[in-house]
C-alpha cells in the first residue's frame, strides 16, 4: 500500500467533514397560490383541499370543520396523534386555539406537490440549535396526506416519537 495515497484520502475526508454540517437554510415560495396550481384539475383540487385543510385546521384550530375535510376512519401516522377523525378533533382542541382562518399558511411554505392521490407539503421549520444555545436553525418538515372521495383519509409526517413535543401548538414556533 502506499502511503501517499493513503494520506491524499485521509486529508480529503477530513476536509469534508467541516462542509457536511454546513447548510443552505430552505425557504419558502414566493407565491403561495402558485403552487396550487395543476394541469390536472384532479390534482389541483386535491392541493387545495391540503391547503384549505391547513389554513382552517392546522392554523385556525377549526375543528368544526373536520368533517369537510377529513374521513371518518381517517388513518394518523403521526407516532404522537390516535388514528381516527374523532382523535384528531381532540387533538387539536388541545393544541390550539381557534382563531381566524389565514388567505394563506403562515406557516413559510416550501412547496405543494401532488401526484395520484398523494399531496405533499414542505414547510420551513425552525429549531433550538443544540451547538448554539439561545440560537436557532432552520430545517425542513414534511406532511404527506392520502385524498380518498375528496377528503383527507390518511396523513404521514416527519416527527418522531417525543412525549415533550406531543402537545405543541407549531404555529407559534418561529425564528
Amino acid at each position: 500500500m502506499q502511503l501517499k495515497p493513503l494520506i491524499l484520502c485521509c486529508g480529503l475526508a477530513l476536509a469534508s467533514v467541516g462542509s457536511a454540517y454546513a447548510q443552505v437554510p430552505p425557504v419558502a415560495a414566493p407565491d403561495q397560490m402558485a403552487l396550487l396550481k395543476s394541469s390536472d384539475p384532479k390534482l389541483a383540487a386535491n392541493k387545495k383541499l391540503v391547503f384549505d385543510m391547513w389554513r382552517s385546521i392546522i392554523q385556525a384550530g377549526r375543528t368544526d370543520l373536520a368533517e369537510k375535510f377529513f374521513t371518518k376512519d381517517y388513518i394518523q401516522h403521526n407516532p404522537n396523534v390516535v388514528t381516527g377523525r374523532d382523535a384528531m378533533v381532540e387533538y387539536m382542541k388541545k393544541t390550539r386555539p381557534v382563531r381566524p382562518i389565514d388567505p394563506t399558511i403562515t406557516f413559510p411554505v416550501i412547496s405543494i406537490m401532488a401526484e395520484g392521490d398523494l399531496v405533499l407539503i414542505s414547510t420551513v421549520t425552525y429549531e433550538d440549535d443544540p451547538d448554539n444555545p439561545g440560537k436557532r436553525y432552520a430545517g425542513t418538515h414534511f406532511d404527506q396526506f392520502r385524498i380518498e372521495n375528496g377528503k383527507i383519509a390518511e396523513h404521514w409526517d416527519s416527527v418522531p416519537k417525543n412525549k415533550a413535543t406531543a402537545f405543541i401548538n407549531p404555529n407559534l414556533i418561529k425564528p
